[in-house]
């Protein structure tokens, strides 16, 4: 349920004086909290508070950071614009890129080697993850292999090469001897022998089953396998790992699990099949749609299509099935949507090399010629890196490289044709046109589509490696156009650029954007670091730019703040990520950012325990920063609800209080974090909203009534919360559910505290 759903006080007048009793020599308690019922009847949201409504003046944040933080809104690349980079937007982790010492990242969370020093990183995965991929899942002989080897003993090797499943397999027999939600992955730091991290105490979790991949030059020895063996079936855990090496097979015949690959093309038509049926929707216009136009497209693209499929990796599999699964292909538009990476680099050549056909009589090398061609040049990198927005942005962004381009030469701009080509000929066919771009769309700006969404990739690679003078006016360009509203497109252009020159893009583009007073700018560089970071080549070196920012204070760290809460960063690195945030919610320039309280609860999502036993401390913390952004991620966190607990529970439960029952936090500990909330101005109309929700929804469900009555007597502990309390119990929760026995409950907890003071 979002804040906006939330149950709130409805406005009422202030409290006539006479109905009141009379007023103790302290704080009338009613006065109080009639100004905050007068403030709770405006719009309002702690994300929108100016900065000096609880703390006073950001000192530190400039003005144009105070005014960007009231429209802050916290981005992460789309998945379509991320595969259409010819990546596969994956919820696993690949192995772990810390080296030891190699990172500041690293350094805050204590790994690398040395005393004291972790030298590993177990996190569980979410299950529903592991759910999907076992729905998905196109059948191998792999995981029974799995299964007859785990039940011998605790540890498997799993054995094949990178890209063909072995990961999936490993979660499909993981699953079957640990429940779905009961599997973790380990990242070991570095590349030592396994025997190295025997020792470390996080290395297993009791009742788990665990995913290791192996750095390449790792290979397992029978000693250190007999080792883990031992501490596996001590923590009644199971452990897969999972290498590209062909070890010895007779040394490690007791581990050894030889990997089948599944086929891509089942690979493709399963997924394909899964992500039809997500959309919930018919394809095809039923008159009482039960699914049979999804399962005749599907055998549709298994008997046209598959054989174009190129037979490169599991992931490729997928990543197409995830373009057909949205744009819903045929004929020689679903080909050109299966061309593998080779032949969309030598299609982007051939565009970015082409000439434009000569008028008559005129020269082929003429100046006017070689405009043109610059025209088509830039017109087609603009089209690729702006798919899927209004051809204005198109249209922008070929003028500012053309100027970039003439700058480069050191040619004028101001000798410009108009009207000399069509933007059919300024493409030459890449342009994919739907009805709907042109049916209904009066005030609306068309939209630029790629036929080959991939061919993003081509060109930009084309650009930097085949024209020698190209690079410096791409980054110009790139820099040119980061100052718009959504800089999503740029920020991923430059985060592929980063593949082919990491150094060079960081000196000019990620060092100055990150550094830079614009909220945009700081917001590109985030976004750039979250495509760079899904190249395995790239992880160390990202994690490490990212992890020196962290160390800055000021728009630097801002910068690692938001890279950390995009979704790439917050599910790949949630532990990495959450010490980041807990280290810059202290500066005052976040003091008003969405980026920690959303990324919070993001990594709230698959890891709340940790998250949790975390936030408990910021209360306690003398640093005021910390208190203020505790009560804002708390909020993000109260409007999460969880699984219902106990047999008259009918509703879902609020998340919190889910873990509260199943011990994952103290009652205690839990209500802790809640007076900052209700008494901070800028947090308390929500935080009370939440409460008047949470009771609604406790009304008719004793186990839930128990634990939130358990929290509120924690909570009520005198002063200006009871008052407080008092004032919304009789003036709103009474009025607004005059039947709920909860606040009978909650009436008699606070006249027994009034007695007690």
């Amino acid at each position: 349920m979002t804040a906006a759903e939330q149950p709130q006080p409805s406005p009422q007048p202030p409290p006539q004086p006479s109905p009141q009793p009379s007023p103790q020599p302290e704080s009338s308690p009613a006065a109080e909290p009639s100004q905050e019922a007068h403030q709770a009847a405006q719009p309002q949201s702690a994300d929108t508070s100016t900065p000096g409504a609880a703390d006073g003046d950001a000192g530190t944040a400039s003005a144009r950071d105070t005014t960007d933080a009231l429209d802050d809104a916290v981005r992460s690349l789309p998945t379509t614009m991320i595969r259409s980079y010819g990546i596969l937007d994956s919820e696993f982790l690949g192995p772990s890129a810390i080296g030891p010492g190699a990172t500041s990242i690293g350094a805050i969370l204590k790994l690398g080697a040395g005393p004291g020093r972790r030298r590993c990183v177990n996190q569980p995965l979410d299950g529903a993850v592991v759910l999907e991929r076992i729905h998905t899942y196109a059948p191998t002989a792999t995981p029974d292999r799995l299964v007859e080897r785990l039940i011998r003993r605790p540890v498997a090797y799993l054995n094949g090469p990178p890209g063909s499943g072995r990961i999936t397999a490993a979660l499909i027999g993981l699953a079957r001897t640990h429940a779905p939600d009961r599997i973790t992955q380990v990242r070991l730091v570095g590349d030592e022998p396994i025997h190295e991290y025997l020792t470390d105490r996080d290395l297993l979790r009791a009742d788990h089953g665990h995913v290791v991949e192996l750095a390449d030059t790792v290979e397992p020895e029978p000693s250190e396998l007999a080792q883990l063996s031992t501490l596996a079936r001590a923590a009644r855990a199971c452990v897969v790992l999972i290498g590209a090496i062909d070890a010895n097979r007779r040394r490690l015949v007791e581990y050894r699990v030889e990997h089948a690959p599944p086929d891509p093309r089942d690979v493709f038509l399963m997924w394909l099949e899964r992500r039809l049926r997500d959309r919930s929707g018919c394809i095809d216009a039923c008159p009482t749609c039960e699914g049979a136009c999804i399962r005749r497209y599907v055998e549709h693209c298994r008997t046209q299509y598959v054989r174009y499929l190129p037979g490169n990796t599991m992931a490729d599999a997928v990543r197409f099935a995830e373009d057909f699964a949205e744009r819903l292909p045929d004929g020689t538009v679903a080909v050109d949507l299966l061309a593998d990476r080779g032949t969309l680099r030598a299609k982007a050549a051939k565009l970015l090399g082409a000439a434009p056909a000569a008028r008559d009589g005129e020269d082929p090398t003429s100046h006017r010629a070689r405009r043109l061609a610059q025209h088509r040049r830039a017109a087609r990198l603009a089209f690729a890196v702006f798919h899927g927005y209004p051809l204005t942005r198109v249209f922008e962004a070929t003028e500012a490289l053309n100027r970039r381009l003439d700058e480069a030469a050191g040619r004028s701009t101001s000798d410009r044709t108009v009207l000399e080509r069509s933007l059919e000929d300024l493409l030459d066919g890449i342009r994919h046109e739907v009805p709907t771009d042109w049916a209904d769309k009066a005030g609306a700006a068309r939209i630029a589509r790629l036929r080959q969404p991939g061919l993003v990739r081509g060109l930009l690679d084309v650009a930097w490696h085949e024209y020698d003078t190209a690079r410096e006016p791409l980054l110009r360009w790139l820099d040119d156009l980061v100052e718009s509203d959504d800089v999503r497109p740029v920020a991923a252009a430059a985060g592929l650029l980063c593949e082919y020159d990491f150094e060079q893009v960081s000196r000019h583009l990620l060092a100055s954007w990150a550094a830079s007073n614009t909220r945009s700018r700081r917001e590109a560089a985030a976004l750039a670091c979250e495509l760079a970071v899904h190249n395995p080549a790239l992880e160390s070196r990202v994690l490490a730019c990212v992890g020196g920012w962290v160390e800055q204070p000021g728009n630097r760290r801002d910068t690692a703040v938001r890279t950390y809460a995009t979704n790439t960063f917050r599910r790949r690195y949630p532990l990495d990520a959450l010490m980041a945030l807990e280290r810059a919610a202290r500066d005052d320039m976040q003091r008003t950012s969405n980026a920690i309280p959303v990324g919070v609860r993001g990594i709230y999502s698959t890891n709340s325990t940790a998250v949790l036993q975390r936030l408990v401390r910021w209360p306690d913390s003398p640093i005021a920063n910390l208190h203020t952004m505790a009560s804002r991620c708390l909020l993000q966190l109260a409007e999460v609800d969880s699984d219902a607990i106990g047999e008259a529970a009918t509703n879902a439960w609020p998340a919190l209080l889910r873990q509260t029952a199943m011990g994952d936090v103290s009652a205690a500990d839990h209500a802790g974090l809640w007076p900052g909330a209700l008494l901070n101005p800028v947090t308390a109309r929500q935080a009370w909203a939440v409460f008047e929700r949470w009771i609604a929804r406790a009304a008719g469900d004793a186990d839930l009534t128990d634990v939130l009555c358990e929290v509120l007597d924690h909570v009520l502990q005198g002063g200006p919360l009871n008052r407080r309390a008092r004032f919304y119990l009789q003036y709103f929760w009474q009025r607004n559910m005059p039947d709920n026995p909860v606040l009978h409950i909650v009436d008699r907890m606070l006249k027994g505290r009034d007695h007690e003071h």
